[in-house]
């Protein structure tokens, strides 16, 4: 028999944001800030599509940082 886990699951998504909650904050205060200025500007205004593409930044590098914690804290659950 091999050593180590097999098909383990993935940790929460809780214990991944409390690993790094300064990253994720930071994450959802880039969201918030360009949701607003999505919102006061008006699909007319280049702040708009701006805010959308800083919007969709912000998610693919949320679920990037996820994934990277999530490999991070399966690799330090094998040596235990």
């Amino acid at each position: 028999m091999g050593s180590g886990r097999h098909g383990a699951a993935r940790p929460p998504v809780g214990v991944l944001i409390q690993r790094d909650r300064i990253d994720f904050a930071l994450f959802v205060l880039i969201f918030v800030i360009a949701l607003i200025s999505m919102v006061f500007s008006g699909p007319g205004s280049i702040v708009f599509w701006l805010g959308l593409l800083t919007i969709a930044a912000s998610v693919v590098l949320t679920f990037r940082r996820m994934e990277k914690l999530s490999k991070t804290e399966l690799g330090d659950s094998e040596f235990l």
